[in-house]
């Protein structure tokens, strides 16, 4: 390996800390069970304080939200019905407003969760689409009449299950969505709405958010002539969505361009940021495509191979090695092990034949994620250790958009990666305080033991150990740009990496198993280190080069070069 960044030409979304907050279920300030963007102006200090030496601040440097626009709520904010507008559920412009100005003067950045590759079908550009075939919106979705039998116009799926047409009775046509029949495909190929876009994206910026999260971005545009999707060969359910060889109805040349004209407009204003969401079968390849040939299209692209890896060494270096041989010159990595749309990464990696410490996997996979080369996204309690709750009763599930959705086959309801915050162990878990209303989703009943206010107080917990990495990354050039290189060719029960400069050397230790022998393929010389952070070592001591490793132990030592 051997990439670095000139220190010179640092952005804040390349060094910084991007925080997710799912706003329906971060923090309810009125009482209603919902959260609300209120409740979040009154968890910012918890965030970032402003002080470096702050006690209670976890020092993250951005916050993308998910969709706080005007919507239904089918799928949860991800159907937008008015973008010039905050959903009445989150609060109003005023409230937003309020927000942007109380997190820039943390030092927060805010970047918006952008939903255009649909719209609610409640959106009035689409109420006006499907009135009539000549109407001046008539093209800004993609409509086709039925198939000579009567049937739908192809054989294009629904991501969500089933087929992606919905027939419309007073057009009588059939209109595409590649998500839920909620939330039609706008047709990107019609100048009006390319336009539309456009100043819907220059609305928020005018406004100071800071930078865009592009949801489904590799889906944007569709194939002029609607032609078929090749089946798989040998694929016995047609109707499944990963049985098709997804051709014509996502990641079209066209896509490319569009996300460059969004670029160029992002790069009209100071310091903004574009992040995409691309997912292209899985093909890691295809989705660092996405920087552009000229790093010109997204500023950081969300790909899904490293947290969807199996807990175990190989496999995670593998996928570091991966993204490290592909990224492109110039272009920077991101890495995430949690969202709104997966399981958290200690529900899916619990079950793994070395997870018998689960405080120890949450240790490492912080480590990992905050110590190698990119960008990390946190997801909102993932610092304390949240797991799925997967006791959802079925008539409290939220996640209208796949329960809709009747046909093929379904991914499971995304509820139980999406419950409330939990900040202390009082009625809610703090969530809300509303004690005769139910919270959005109900609360994980590990709160008592999981929680912020009894995280901050236990110097070991895992909270504190989110907090000292946070930290040792803003003090050490190193761990923000420098070098990644691994010292254990084909690793077994550790990893072990340097990330370095010219002025700092760091090394990161971490072992998986109970076995204590380190042996490190790549020469390291004897020097001493100090301890950055350790879960095992005492911070600040100076320390020759560990022979053996704690079980579980991972320890993040740094030197001058």
């Amino acid at each position: 390996m051997g990439k670095s960044r000139n220190p010179n030409a640092e952005k804040w979304w390349e060094t910084g800390v991007i925080y997710q907050i799912y706003p329906l279920t971060f923090a309810d300030s009125d009482g209603d069970g919902i959260g609300d963007l209120q409740g979040i102006i009154k968890k910012l200090d918890y965030l970032n304080d402003g002080d470096p030496d702050s006690e209670i601040s976890l020092g993250i440097d951005a916050i993308w939200l998910s969709p706080i626009n005007q919507s239904p709520m089918i799928d949860n904010g991800y159907d937008v019905s008015d973008y010039y507008d905050i959903s009445d559920t989150f609060g109003s412009l005023e409230d937003f407003d309020l927000l942007l100005s109380e997190s820039h003067q943390r030092g927060i950045k805010i970047i918006l969760d952008l939903v255009v590759n649909h719209t609610s079908n409640q959106h009035s550009w689409f109420i006006a689409s499907s009135q009539s075939k000549d109407n001046p919106k008539s093209n800004w979705y993609h409509w086709q009449d039925p198939a000579p039998d009567g049937g739908v116009p192809n054989n294009w799926l629904s991501y969500f299950g089933g087929t992606g047409w919905t027939f419309n009775e007073v057009r009588q046509q059939y209109y595409y969505h590649t998500f839920n029949e909620n939330q039609p495909d706008l047709n990107w190929g019609h100048s009006d709405v390319k336009r539309a876009i456009f100043q819907v994206i220059r609305f928020w910026l005018d406004r100071g958010v800071d930078g865009f999260r592009l949801d489904a971005s590799s889906v944007y545009s569709k194939d002029k002539y609607y032609r078929y999707n090749p089946v798989k060969f040998g694929a016995t359910d047609k109707n499944n969505y990963n049985n098709q060889h997804h051709l014509y109805d996502k990641n079209q040349p066209e896509n490319h361009h569009l996300i460059r004209e969004i670029r160029n407009t992002i790069d009209e204003y100071e310091d903004r940021v574009l992040i995409g969401e691309t997912f292209i079968d899985n093909r890691l390849y295809d989705s660092t495509m996405f920087y552009g040939v000229n790093n010109d299209e997204l500023h950081l692209a969300f790909t899904f191979e490293f947290p969807f890896s199996p807990w175990y060494p190989g496999y995670l270096q593998r996928e570091i090695i991966k993204k490290e041989l592909i990224t492109p010159e110039g272009a920077w990595p991101t890495y995430f092990l949690d969202n709104h749309d997966i399981p958290r990464h200690l529900s899916r990696w619990i079950e793994c034949s070395l997870c018998t410490n689960p405080l120890g996997i949450a240790q490492a996979s912080a480590a990992i994620l905050l110590t190698i080369r990119g960008t990390p996204f946190l997801y909102y309690g993932q610092e304390i250790g949240m797991v799925d709750n997967l006791d959802i009763p079925p008539d409290q599930i939220k996640d209208k958009a796949i329960i809709k959705s009747d046909s093929g086959e379904l991914p499971p309801p995304r509820d139980g990666a999406r419950t409330p915050m939990q900040w202390n162990d009082d009625v809610n878990a703090g969530f809300s305080f509303g004690k005769d209303v139910d919270p959005w989703l109900p609360v994980n009943e590990n709160y008592t033991e999981k929680n912020v206010e009894k995280e901050l107080k236990d110097r070991h917990s895992l909270l504190n150990f989110y907090r000292q990495l946070i930290k040792a990354r803003k003090n050490s050039e190193a761990l923000r740009f420098g070098r990644w290189n691994s010292l254990i060719h084909y690793p077994y029960e550790h990893l072990a990496y340097t990330r370095k400069t010219e002025a700092e050397t760091v090394l990161v230790l971490i072992n998986f198993s109970y076995e204590k022998d380190l042996t490190i393929d790549e020469y390291i010389a004897p020097y001493t280190w100090e301890v950055l952070v350790s879960n095992e070592r005492e911070v600040g001591k100076i320390i020759d080069l560990p022979s053996k490793l704690y079980p579980f132990e991972v320890s993040v030592l740094r030197r001058d070069n």
